[in-house]
């Protein structure tokens, strides 16, 4: 089923997403949506993305581009309970080295956000880490 509701932007840029839409979708206070905006065909779409008790970090890692790199860090992600949401990855010299961009939810994490950090340090495979925290 679809639904359409025109609705109003205000002074700050914010829209009041009508209550059937919400019901609808099932969005609660305090959700996170990702919104998607098509700039040559003037269109946004908003996507529901993780519950309210979620941590989210921005995992950019750089890794060798090797065969099973990305997937060994994201078992090791895996293994202390980190949520994959999101990812997206792209070689930037082939067979030397690529840039892994992923959103995670760590709420369920096993260490803590720092132990976590050097877990990641220490695997041969990353060259390099950015971590930014979303929530």
């Amino acid at each position: 089923m679809k639904l359409a509701k025109i609705v109003r932007l205000d002074s700050k840029g914010r829209i009041l997403i009508p209550s059937s839409v919400r019901i609808g979708l099932g969005l609660s206070k305090g959700m996170y949506l990702m919104i998607y905006a098509d700039l040559n065909e003037k269109e946004i779409r908003l996507t529901p993305f993780a519950d309210p008790k979620a941590k989210l970090v921005n995992f950019k890692i750089t890794i060798l581009d090797t065969p099973g790199a990305l997937a060994k860090v994201a078992l090791i992600l895996a293994k202390y309970g980190v949520d994959l949401l999101s990812s997206e990855s792209r070689t930037l010299q082939r067979g030397k080295i690529a840039e892994w961009n992923a959103i995670g939810d760590i709420s369920k994490c096993k260490l803590s956000f720092n132990e976590l950090k050097d877990v990641l340090k220490r695997e041969a495979l990353i060259k390099n880490i950015q971590f930014k925290k979303l929530s």
